[in-house]
């Protein structure tokens, strides 16, 4: 099962920090993981190809561990593995030759098994 969380959704442009509507959001998705009773989450950040490959990926990555770590902080202790991994422009779901296509782009993708 994989959430695809938009990031205007979750945070401020060019930063990693979590506005409240995206805790919720969170939350919402924690307790389906477990309901599901999955054992490993993967956290995955993606940007735009706008500004320095770099920054994105510092960028992604950043976003990546903020939203594991409200998860995280959600999840009952348990044998839940969660991980994070920040990817930058690489693997672009549409086109960067438009803002509607940038936008997709600029995501957190929560998958768990």
């Amino acid at each position: 099962m994989t959430h695809e969380l938009q990031a205007e959704v979750l945070f401020s442009r060019d930063s990693a920090r979590l506005g409240g509507s995206a805790r919720s959001r969170i939350a919402s998705i924690a307790r389906e993981i477990e309901q599901r009773a999955a054992t490993r989450v993967r956290v995955a950040g993606f940007t735009d190809d706008l500004g320095s490959s770099t920054h994105g990926d510092v960028l992604s990555k950043q976003r990546a561990d903020a939203v594991r770590d409200v998860l995280a902080s959600e999840l009952r202790p348990t044998a839940i593995t969660v991980e994070s991994r920040g990817f930058g422009e690489r693997h672009p779901v549409a086109s960067n030759a438009t803002e509607a296509g940038r936008m997709k782009n600029r995501r957190v993708e929560i998958s768990f098994t």
